[in-house]
């Protein structure tokens, strides 16, 4: 739908913000970074959008470019809580908790409606390790807006930190339920199935965020996981194996294994040795190193 509208409108900052705000939700990280920078190069005056941008800058961990918005949103217009936001998001990424905090806060100051704003505060008071504060945040976004996944998906969070598995389950079902095409949510539901010991529900939601696309690859290494616990050797070799493949065709040339490949190599290496398979498993190993 964006692209097609691109191909009418260009120019309009309308469209170029609506297909960049539809990529960073998809997690396209790196094309709405592009599309939002075609934006601003555009309109270098305008707020809309600039904390959307300032998400994705986050995200990538690109602190020079965040630190040139912030002061960008501060030139514009200081008492806006777009440039509140992109100013909490800045503070957040250089691990300055308590001022990010602070200028959320302010964001809400300004508009008390302004929904991303509660679930910022609330991922804040989970770095800080304030569960309460956390919570209370989370519950505050809700009352805003009950559809709020993000908010939903914070309060599972929140509980499964204080080992709360039943209570997570009810609030990463809920995000599951307004995000079903999420593998995030899905993961999320089986993790914490995995700690409640109901595993064949645990297989179904890994299953599920299979399904959805997971990219990051944690569904596939859980459900071998669960098919080792279950004695199930050779299912588990096959999803580790499928996994490594896909993972394997992401990774960048040079690049370094990245987490979950290293999982589904010691996996499958600890499987290929207790099936006697030593030279596979050997190679697997040198990988690693």
């Amino acid at each position: 739908l964006w692209t097609q509208a691109l191909e009418w409108f260009p120019t309009s900052p309308f469209v170029l913000q609506g297909d960049a705000t539809t990529k960073y939700r998809l997690r396209d990280y790196d094309n709405a970074r592009a599309g939002f920078e075609t934006l601003f190069e555009e309109f270098p005056d305008r707020l809309d959008g600039i904390d959307v941008y300032s998400n994705i800058l986050y995200v990538l961990e690109d602190r020079q470019n965040l630190s040139m918005l912030s002061q960008r949103a501060q030139s514009i217009d200081r008492f806006s809580p777009e440039a509140c936001i992109v100013m909490g998001n800045y503070f957040s990424l250089k691990g300055m908790n308590e001022k990010a905090v602070s200028y959320f806060k302010k964001a809400l100051q300004l508009n008390p409606q302004y929904l991303s704003a509660y679930t910022l505060i609330g991922h804040e008071f989970v770095e800080m390790k304030n569960t309460t504060a956390a919570v209370q945040a989370y519950r505050a976004a809700l009352n805003v807006d009950p559809r709020d996944f993000r908010a939903w998906y914070g309060l599972g969070q929140t509980h499964e930190i204080l080992r709360l598995h039943h209570h997570a389950l009810h609030y990463f079902r809920s995000a599951a339920n307004l995000r079903p095409n999420d593998a995030r949510m899905w993961c999320a539901v089986g993790q914490c199935l995995q700690q409640l010991k109901q595993f064949e529900e645990a297989m179904k939601a890994f299953k599920r965020a299979e399904e959805a696309g997971d990219a990051e690859g944690v569904a596939l290494n859980e459900l071998g996981h669960l098919h080792m616990e279950i004695g199930n050797s050779e299912a588990a070799k096959e999803c580790f194996q499928r996994n490594l493949n896909s993972l394997d065709a992401q990774q960048l040339p040079g690049s370094s294994p990245g987490e979950q490949q290293l999982v589904a190599m010691r996996s499958l290496s600890r499987l290929h040795i207790d099936a006697g398979n030593c030279s596979v498993a050997e190679e697997l190993c040198e990988r690693m190193l």
